[in-house]
């Protein structure tokens, strides 16, 4: 059961990831926004744009399945994982840099799933006797 959990969390992180890279290459590839149509479909004409629909489907699905049955606490959290993964790929893909008090942001953000995920295991242990 934990596995199963695990490998959801983990496409829900990837899902969401992958849907904030193709914002990320959508926006480069589209320009600064015009509320006109040539703008508009430039944006739907860029491959990456499905990139998010696909990613966000995926990760409502992931997520509403995962709801179902993990502890809403660490599911919650893992969700938000995906900020520390887009920081990654922003750092390896498009050379952005970041500050040391960023990537504390990053560690904490990773103890805190680390956490309640320790701290809801011990409490379902504790129910099941």
């Amino acid at each position: 059961m934990r596995g199963r959990f695990l490998l959801g969390f983990a496409a829900l992180v990837l899902f969401d990831t992958m849907g904030q890279i193709g914002f990320k290459l959508t926006g480069e590839a589209s320009g600064v926004m015009e509320l006109e149509w040539d703008w508009a479909h430039l944006v739907l004409s860029q491959p990456p744009f499905y990139l998010i629909v696909a990613a966000y489907l995926l990760a409502f699905f992931t997520y509403m399945t995962l709801m179902k049955e993990a502890p809403v606490g660490p599911l919650f959290a893992a969700a938000h994982l995906e900020l520390v993964t887009v920081t990654i790929f922003s750092w390896i893909w498009f050379g952005e840099r970041f500050s040391l008090l960023q990537i504390i942001g990053c560690l904490c953000i990773i103890a805190g799933v680390i956490i309640l995920g320790i701290t809801e295991n011990k409490d379902a242990l504790a129910e099941k006797q």
